[in-house]
Formats: structure tokens, sequence, C-alpha cells
């Protein structure tokens, strides 16, 4: 008689007490910890409540929503994580992209210059100076943009000296009235080029190459 009433707890639905205890202990602790905690409150409820006929129905049917519910935990882990790697690429192709337009912004800010756009400073285009350059061309020097070809600094500033005392007349020479190294600072995009002149003076294979110029030039 005991037995009976309890399996006809909740006549209306047809089941006994047990199946609602532990859906609302699954729900609550899906709520409140999660699938993991979940299972854990089930099975201790589900050890009390054994009494009741269906309640090893009831365990495997709550324990079925529980595994729903971890599956839908786990899809959205696994969309969680996939947003988070397309958020990542696409702040990553931002950088590259970002990357590109500085250089593609300094590039337009200082573009190769070719044979046809190339701006020789005034000092540097005279009839002597082009007779200059057209021999440092020949050798192997400068390039068709009037630019040294693998020379370090010390040596580019070698050869300018070379070249702009060829390029000035005496008197400029001995007053100092000459401005040496400017136009090949703004023709080579380079500065300082007085520092890297002085270091020249001092290094072993600037008299080879100083030579070799003085024979290149012995004819202008």
């Amino acid at each position: 008689m005991t037995n009976q009433q309890l399996s006809r707890a909740s006549p209306a639905e047809g089941f006994s007490i047990a199946r609602q205890v532990m859906k609302d202990v699954a729900c609550y602790y899906l709520a409140n910890g999660g699938p993991a905690a979940a299972r854990v409150h089930v099975e201790t409820v589900a050890n009390e409540l054994k009494i009741y006929p269906d309640c090893h129905e009831a365990y495997l049917d709550t324990m079925t929503m529980i595994a729903e519910a971890e599956h839908t935990e786990r899809l959205k882990a696994e969309e969680l994580l996939q947003q988070q790697q397309q958020d990542l690429i696409r702040s990553m192709m931002g950088v590259i992209k970002s990357g590109k337009a500085a250089k593609q912004s300094s590039a337009n800010k200082h573009p190769q210059q070719n044979a046809h756009d190339v701006v020789l400073p005034q000092k540097l285009r005279s009839e002597k100076a082009m007779r200059i350059w057209k021999v440092l061309q020949q050798a192997g020097i400068v390039d068709e943009h009037y630019q040294p070809i693998r020379l370090s600094r010390t040596m580019k500033a070698c050869l300018a000296n070379e070249i702009m005392m060829r390029l000035s007349s005496e008197t400029e020479i001995l007053l100092g009235l000459t401005e040496k190294w400017k136009p090949f600072e703004i023709l080579w995009q380079t500065k300082d080029m007085k520092s890297d002149y002085y270091k020249a003076t001092i290094q072993k294979n600037t008299a080879a190459f100083k030579k070799k110029l003085e024979q290149l030039f012995a004819d202008i």
C-alpha cells in the first residue's frame, strides 16, 4: 500500500515524485555549477530516491537531459573559440594591411628613382660632372640612377669628396666655399657624410679606393 502511494505521488503525470525531484536538482545545478555539478547531485539524490519504482528510469532521463546540456555548452564553447579565432585573424590581417599601407606610404614619400626622374643637384649636373658620372657608371661604381653600387657609407663619402674636388675651383677649395656634402646627401638620401669621410681617412682600404678613382678621373 505504501509503495503504491509513492508511485502515484503525481497521478496526473503518471510517474513518481522521483522524476520531478531529479529534474529540479539537475536544472538548479546546471544553472549554478554546470553539468559536472548537476551529475554529482543527481547521483546523490537518485540514491536517496531509489524507493520509487521508476527511480532508475527517471535517473536515466535526467542524465540524458544533462548530456544534452553538456552538448549545448560544448557547441557554445566551440562557437566562441571559432569567433575568437576569426577575430584574431581579422586583427592580424588588419596589422598586415596597416604595415603594407605604411610601407606604401613610405614608398610614396621616397619613391625609387629611375633614369628619367632623377634630378641631380645643380653642382652635380654640369658638363664636367656628367663626364665623371659616365666614367663611374662604366666602371660599375654607380648605376644609371647615379646611386653607388655596393659601397659602404665611408666609401660613399670618399667618392663624394673625390668628385667634388674635381668640380670645385681652386679658389672654392682654398676658401672652403665648396658645399661638399649636401648635394650628395640629397642625391643619395643619406646624412652626416662629413663624419663618414673622417672615418674613411683612417681606414686601410681608403687609399686603394682613392687611387682607383684618381686613375678613372685622370683624363677629366
